[in-house]
């Protein structure tokens, strides 16, 4: 009886807990699809038997199916066991590594709470050695103060008792240097006025001023009598200028910037009448002297202007600043550099019709070479002091007319003259190596049989570089910029030249083609070396030197590889072509035939091959067959200017 009554409890337990809500049952046919009655939430029992047993006759097998059904039923007891033994396991290594996780948690707390003890201490322990670099450092800062406060204090002390006594001795050439220093170190101690001394001393500078003004008025007044009147007795007081004077003697008026103008004018006649030093002076061979005692020369006339106004006539000052410093710029810099043909610049007719290509130019002398790099040099300098010159005026004007202070025009004016020096020099050093280029254009390439030194051309062209580059480079020794700058423009303009006349090199057989390899490789090595070519200490040339030398002798090295290479298959021989060379313009593929001296029906079937062989551009690009240059080639230029040649020549 207790045992149905416990069997009883269990089914209802059992019941219960099978008792799956319509939404989790749901989720688990999602999960589990099974076509099984015995799995759908709805089973009838008196249903399903009547599907087993439809007829009476079919209650003859009802043995099998209850052997079947219990055999089910231990399958699904052993799955239960074996899930729930699981499930046993499971939990039993859940709170075993629940254990040990709290465990290390707690061996981690303890470590980080000694961390931060350690750092607490470590912290304290900076600030205790902190602590007295600090106040070393405070005593340093006001020890400072103190030295450089009582230096002023002196400076002052000491320049008051001398300005007392020039002003009373009317030395006022020394006066006008003197008061304004003093009243630049009284500026310091605006924030000590409080202490008596130096109150007094600031009154005592006060008197001075007052009493300079009352004096020099005095002298202006007997120095220059009223119209009619003879002049009286009194200190002979003689000034370069024509003077107005308000009545405050403040302000210095235009009669006097005008007369200053005359003065400079005059300044730099006699600098042009003497001319530039020639080279091998002190200097360098630089016009540095008479240019900086210029600048002097403006500072000095600034200062005294600054002195008596710093309103209109600065302006005015700037003005007249601003002309001569042009003049200096046009007529003694740029008016003295040596004269070449090619100087003028543009495309002449006289230019267009001439056919002696790659014919001997005059070169520049030795002497000639100095006076460049000394102009340039001087032209730099110029730069440099006429931005230091804008900014001190800026710094004397009142703050109301700062704006109009502007010497731009003027610095791009001497950089101009820095860029014509540098341009005189690459074109002079490129054309003394055109005659050589010209040579091997010219040479019997086909006729070579043998590979031997580098070719009397290359020797040609490593002569005229180390005749030119060293004398520039010892001449421009204190603006290196500059000197880069040409090293990089001349082979910028020597290495498409050199190409150009590569391409001209035809027909090439394999062993001419080896020869040039090799001199290519030999201007290349050169050209590398050239910043430092001829000087005890070797420099390692700048780097964005060295990319354009490596770049453009390296295409011209893929050409000649590109000619050595044979032409047949074709399609491997198009493909090492875009592959090495990365250019899709047909014009150059067809230079590159040429200097095989293929036929030209043979060309016809390469190039229309070529145009197949490029590979398609990017979409949204523009169409063309260039691969990656979106500006034209050295050879593309070359052509352009030959086309404009022959227009002019057929319409003349």
């Amino acid at each position: 009886m207790m045992m149905e009554e416990e069997e009883l409890e269990f089914a209802e337990d059992l019941e219960a807990i099978l008792h799956l809500s319509p939404e989790v049952q749901l989720a688990i046919e999602q999960v589990f699809p099974s076509q099984d009655p015995l799995d759908r939430a709805d089973f009838n029992a008196v249903d399903y038997i009547n599907t087993l047993f439809p007829t009476e006759q079919s209650l003859a097998n009802i043995d099998d199916v209850v052997s079947k059904i219990r055999l089910k039923i231990r399958r699904l007891d052993d799955n239960i066991r074996t899930v729930v033994r699981g499930q046993t396991n499971v939990g039993q290594d859940g709170r075993q590594a629940l254990e040990e996780a709290q465990v290390a948690i707690g061996q981690l707390f303890g470590k980080i709470k000694d961390i931060k003890d350690k750092a607490e201490k470590s912290e304290q322990m900076v600030k205790e050695i902190t602590r007295d670099i600090k106040q070393l450092d405070h005593a340093k800062r006001h020890l400072t103060t103190s030295i450089t406060t009582l230096n002023h204090l002196h400076m002052l002390a000491g320049g008051v008792d001398t300005l007392e006594a020039m002003t009373r001795k009317r030395q006022y050439g020394e006066v006008a240097n003197l008061l304004q220093g003093v009243v630049n170190v009284l500026e310091h101690f605006q924030k000590y006025m409080g202490i008596p001394q130096i109150r007094q001393l600031s009154e005592r500078v006060k008197a001075a001023q007052s009493e300079l003004g009352t004096q020099i008025l005095a002298d202006f007044e007997e120095a220059f009598p009223a119209q009619g009147s003879k002049r009286t007795g009194g200190p002979n007081f003689r000034m370069g200028y024509e003077l107005i004077i308000s009545s405050h003697a403040t302000e210095l008026c235009f009669p006097t910037v005008r007369n200053l103008g005359e003065m400079i004018d005059r300044f730099v006649s006699d600098f042009r009448a003497q001319g530039p030093p020639k080279a091998g002076t002190e200097d360098g061979g630089a016009v540095l002297p008479s240019c900086a005692d210029l600048f002097v020369y403006y500072k000095k006339c600034m200062v005294q202007c600054s002195q008596l106004s710093t309103g209109e006539p600065m302006i005015a000052l700037t003005t007249i600043f601003q002309k001569y410093l042009r003049e200096y710029a046009w007529k003694i810099l740029s008016g003295n550099l040596p004269k070449t043909s090619s100087n003028s610049g543009g495309l002449t007719i006289k230019s267009l019709l001439q056919e002696k290509e790659g014919s001997e130019a005059a070169k520049f002398t030795v002497e000639e070479l100095c006076l460049i790099c000394s102009i340039l040099s001087t032209a730099e300098y110029c730069l440099a002091t006429t931005q230091q010159l804008e900014e001190k005026l800026k710094e004397k004007v009142d703050k109301i007319l700062v704006e109009r202070i502007n010497l731009t025009g003027e610095m791009d004016t001497f950089s101009n003259v820095i860029s014509n020096s540098i341009q005189l020099l690459v074109q002079d050093l490129d054309s003394a190596c055109d005659p050589a280029l010209t040579a091997m254009s010219k040479m019997p390439w086909q006729s070579v049989e043998h590979v031997g030194d580098q070719s009397p051309y290359v020797t040609s062209v490593i002569m005229h570089i180390k005749q030119n580059v060293p004398i520039i480079r010892d001449n421009l020794a204190s603006t290196r910029k500059y000197f880069t700058q040409f090293c990089i423009k001349f082979t910028n303009s020597f290495i498409p030249k050199f190409i150009n006349h590569l391409f001209r090199c035809k027909p090439i057989s394999m062993v001419g083609a080896e020869q040039l390899l090799l001199d290519t490789h030999s201007l290349k090595t050169v050209l590398l070396d050239l910043p430092s070519i001829g000087s005890q200490v070797v420099r390692k040339a700048p780097a964005s030197y060295t990319k354009i030398v490596v770049k453009g002798m390296t295409r011209a090295e893929m050409i000649l590889k590109v000619v050595m290479a044979p032409h047949e298959p074709c399609v491997v021989f198009v493909d090492n072509y875009i592959k090495l060379l990365a250019d899709g313009n047909p014009e150059t593929f067809q230079k590159t035939l040429d200097m095989k001296g293929l036929k030209r029906n043979e060309q016809s079937s390469m190039l229309e091959l070529f145009r197949q062989r490029l590979p398609t551009p990017p979409s949204g690009a523009d169409g063309g067959p260039s691969l990656s240059f979106s500006t034209p080639t050295p050879e593309q230029e070359n052509s352009r200017i030959r086309k404009l040649e022959k227009l002019i020549k057929k319409r003349l």
